[in-house]
C-alpha cells in the first residue's frame, strides 16, 4: 500500500478527497491544510508540512496556487514522490535544480495537465512510434488564463507524446486589430519529431493530425480542448495514473523535464513576439 499525505488549502476539492480515500493499492495517512483552513472531519489532520512528509511515500499538492520551489525542493531532498496539481512558476535554473535533486532520490514527479487528458494525447492510452509529424490547431478558450500559460500547458502535454527535447524553433505571432492574438509554432525535437501548432483568440472548432511510420490519427474538437473535459474525473485519472508510475520502479517518470522544454519554449515565444510589441 502506498502511504499518500495531501497537501491542500481552501481551493482543494473535497469531492476529490473523498474519493482518494478508496483508491486502489493506497492509503491516505495524513492531511494538512495551509493558512486557518480546517481540515474536513474524517481524515487525519497533521499539523505541519515536514510532519506530513514524515509519515508519507508521496505527496499530492491539491492546491490551485503555485507552489515555491523552496517546498518542492524540500519534499524531493526527503525523497518523497510528488505530484502537483498546478505547474509552479519556475524559472529554467530552478527546474534544472529540481531534475538533479529527482534523479539523485530515484522518485516520481507529476504535474497534472488537463491536456494530458484528451484521449489521443494520453501517453497512458497511446504509444506513438517516433518520428512524430503532429498538426494541430486551436483557439486561446480560457479567458481567466493568460495565452503563456495555455501554450505552456499544450507544449508540455506534446513533450509527453514526443517523448524528446526540444532542439529548434520557429515563431510567427500577429495581433488583429490590436486584440486578436494569433501564434503559429514549429517545434523540431531531436528524435526528428516535428509540431506545427497554430493558436489563435478566435474561437473556432480545432482539429489535430498524428502522423506516425503506421498510420494517422485525426481528431477534431468544437471548442477549446482546455475546458472540454470533467476536471474532477480527470485529476483521480491523473493521480491513478501518477500511483501506476510509482509502483512501475523499473521506470521512472519526470514531468520536470517535460516542464523544462516547456518553459524554454515559452521563453523563446515571449521574446520574439516582445520585439514585435505583442504582449504575452
Amino acid at each position: 500500500m502506498l502511504k499518500l499525505g495531501i497537501f491542500g488549502d481552501q481551493s482543494t476539492n473535497l469531492e476529490l478527497l473523498e474519493q482518494l480515500k478508496t483508491m486502489p493499492e493506497t492509503e491516505l495517512v495524513g492531511v494538512y491544510f495551509s493558512g486557518s483552513i480546517p481540515v474536513p472531519s474524517g481524515f487525519a489532520e497533521v499539523s505541519s508540512p515536514t510532519g506530513l512528509m514524515d509519515i508519507s511515500e508521496a505527496i499530492l499538492i491539491l492546491s490551485d496556487k503555485c507552489i515555491s520551489s523552496d517546498l518542492i525542493r524540500l519534499i524531493l531532498r526527503k525523497s518523497k514522490h510528488v505530484y502537483l496539481k498546478t505547474i509552479p512558476d519556475l524559472n529554467v535554473r530552478e527546474i534544472n535544480e529540481l531534475i538533479d535533486l529527482e534523479k539523485e532520490a530515484g522518485i516520481v514527479s507529476f504535474i497534472y495537465n488537463p491536456f494530458n487528458y484528451i484521449p489521443h494525447l494520453d501517453p497512458f492510452c497511446h504509444k506513438f512510434e517516433t518520428p512524430l509529424l503532429i498538426n494541430l490547431r486551436s483557439c486561446f478558450g480560457n479567458a481567466s488564463m493568460k495565452p503563456s500559460h495555455e501554450i505552456l500547458l499544450l507544449v508540455t502535454a506534446l513533450n509527453r507524446v514526443v517523448q524528446s527535447n526540444y532542439k529548434k524553433l520557429d515563431i510567427f505571432g500577429i495581433k488583429e486589430s490590436g486584440t486578436q492574438l494569433a501564434v503559429n509554432l514549429r517545434i523540431e525535437y531531436d528524435n526528428g519529431s516535428v509540431v506545427n501548432m497554430t493558436l489563435s483568440q478566435e474561437v473556432l472548432p480545432g482539429s489535430c493530425e498524428i502522423f506516425e511510420q503506421t498510420g494517422r490519427i485525426k481528431f477534431e474538437f468544437d471548442s477549446q480542448p482546455y475546458v472540454e473535459y470533467p476536471h474532477l474525473s480527470q485529476e483521480y485519472i491523473a493521480i491513478g495514473n501518477y500511483v501506476r508510475l510509482i509502483q512501475n520502479r523499473g521506470k521512472r517518470a519526470s514531468s520536470f523535464d517535460n516542464l523544462l522544454n516547456g518553459v524554454q519554449v515559452v521563453q523563446e515565444i515571449r521574446e520574439h513576439l516582445r520585439f514585435s510589441e505583442i504582449d504575452f
